[in-house]
């Protein structure tokens, strides 16, 4: 289902036509309206593209950064699933689970 929504983004006004609920599109303008007006305050001689570019730039960083730690979670997560598969099939984890369900009855 296709919405247009109107945003204000750094004094201006957007119409946005897209296919996601509207109120996803208001959160990202107003996430992106936000961090135009940080990067503007510390900036007081850049104009409006310069800010936006920065702005981007530190949206892009941001997503990086996102992204290393999604991989450096995934790659412990399947070191973990590996290490108790192996477990398994070793059959290490029915004699654990034995053992606890002996010592706890």
């Amino acid at each position: 289902m296709e919405s247009k929504v109107k945003v204000s983004i750094y004094g201006n006004e957007y119409s946005i036509l897209g296919d996601a609920e509207p109120e996803y599109i208001l959160k990202l303008a107003e996430y992106i309206n936000k961090k135009m007006q940080e990067i503007g305050k510390t900036i007081t001689s850049g104009n409006t593209t310069q800010i936006a570019i920065l702005a981007a730039l530190n949206i892009a960083d941001e997503y990086f950064q996102l992204q290393d730690i999604k991989g450096d979670i995934t790659g412990e997560m399947e070191k973990k699933t590996r290490a108790l598969i192996s477990m398994l099939d070793e059959g290490l984890i029915g004699d654990i689970f034995a053992a606890t369900q002996a010592f706890a009855g």
